[in-house]
């Protein structure tokens, strides 16, 4: 059983992925030089809630046939069950969007793809999956959200949008140890720049570390969350190799660490709730009439909703999902594919990278059409609609 007397199984695990030097990075056009080694661990991790799993990856993004490949391993038979573990029944499979990672998205996001890297990726996903399976135990849930550290910023336009919640899942076991501690923030983790040449997990790295050092023994996981127009405050876009005092990795220490105290300063509650995931897909097109099929899921975990979205959706997205769905509420993006940027419908008049240029470096020939994030947020409230105990119309 995943449940008893609102515990639940809970598991996490750490797989370390980094490649050695000389691979392609990914995350930015302006540079060309492969990697030169390596500043901070690279990473895959994975937290079990019962029969359900998110396992991010330290990347830029992932293919949607890398997730795809991912979850039918777990879900198709190739971790046999264990006795007295569950069996699992939904899989989300996240990029945390690091620009200092490797090129493992074919076709996009830069280049070439090493097929023995991706492959080892996969593979870690899975093994990152059976070894949280395996040391899964039960435990309780605490919820809070953090004060708004203050690192986001709107890219687009000053006082633009951003989504300011700082969700803190601290599942702990019986004895009181902390089994994994999850949080998820929206801002783009490109403090380093194009002239950085290190394997780096950017500030995700730094919040997980910090994270991890108050939680002694425990797994840190971060989610980014719907950040496709929100970074720590430079443009998007550019094609420069200079570095500035505010893209340095004592910048990004500095933004992760005020993220990481947030989120530990969180006051945070018991919170008790089924434990499942539903999921659906919807088909998208593209300016020039192109179709993606995207894949949504919503989790339960105890009393926590977690939306999955895939790509790169603006910060209104989920500010909109905020309005319409009661907290406790978790929003975050690229997950299980990243095909390019989902900006809302009243963004596309006022142009810019993110509408008239990033579609190149995805490997496409135009931007997804409007409306397309909205189709995503609803399909998100309609499986939220599911929950018999959520009530969206007030």
């Amino acid at each position: 059983m995943s449940r008893l007397g609102g515990v639940s199984l809970v598991g996490a695990a750490t797989v370390d992925v980094t490649p050695p030097a000389g691979l392609a990075m990914s995350g930015f056009l302006a540079r060309t030089s492969p990697a030169t080694g390596t500043h901070d661990p690279l990473t895959v991790r994975t937290v079990t809630v019962g029969g359900t799993a998110v396992v991010t990856v330290d990347a830029c993004g992932l293919h949607e046939d890398t997730c795809r490949r991912v979850r039918e391993r777990l879900l198709g038979g190739e971790i046999p069950n264990l006795a007295d573990l569950p069996v699992l029944t939904e899989v989300v499979v996240a990029a945390t969007h690091t620009h200092g990672g490797p090129a493992v998205v074919p076709g996009r996001l830069g280049g070439p793809v090493d097929p023995g890297h991706l492959r080892l990726l996969e593979d870690a996903c899975v093994d990152a999956v059976r070894t949280a399976l395996r040391g899964a135990r039960p435990a309780r849930l605490r919820f809070g959200i953090g004060a708004d550290p203050g690192v986001a910023r709107n890219r687009r336009r000053p006082g633009g949008p951003t989504d300011p919640a700082l969700p803190v899942l601290v599942w702990a076991d019986e004895a009181g140890a902390t089994v994994t501690v999850v949080t998820a923030y929206a801002c783009h983790p490109v403090v380093l720049g194009a002239d950085n040449t290190l394997w780096t997990a950017d500030y995700p790295g730094v919040v997980r570390r910090q994270l991890e050092l108050a939680h002694p023994g425990a797994v840190a996981v971060f989610l980014t969350g719907c950040c496709g127009d929100v970074n720590t405050g430079h443009s998007a876009g550019s094609s420069t190799l200079q570095a500035s005092d505010t893209r340095t990795y004592a910048a990004c220490e500095r933004a992760g660490t005020a993220i990481a105290q947030a989120a530990l300063d969180a006051e945070t509650r018991p919170v008790d709730g089924p434990v499942g995931a539903r999921s659906a897909e919807v088909g998208l097109e593209r300016l020039d009439g192109s179709g993606w099929t995207a894949r949504v899921s919503v989790l339960d975990w105890s009393g926590v909703r977690l939306v999955a979205l895939p790509g790169e959706p603006f910060a209104a997205t989920a500010l909109a999902m905020r309005a319409a769905a009661p907290e406790p509420l978790v929003v975050f993006g690229y997950a299980d594919g990243c095909p390019g940027y989902f900006p809302t419908s009243d963004e596309y008049a006022a142009g810019g990278y993110e509408v008239e240029q990033a579609h190149f470096y995805y490997g496409a020939q135009a931007a997804f059409a409007p409306g397309s994030a909205e189709r995503l947020g609803a399909e998100a409230l309609r499986l939220l609609e599911r929950d018999p105990g959520l009530n969206l119309t007030g």
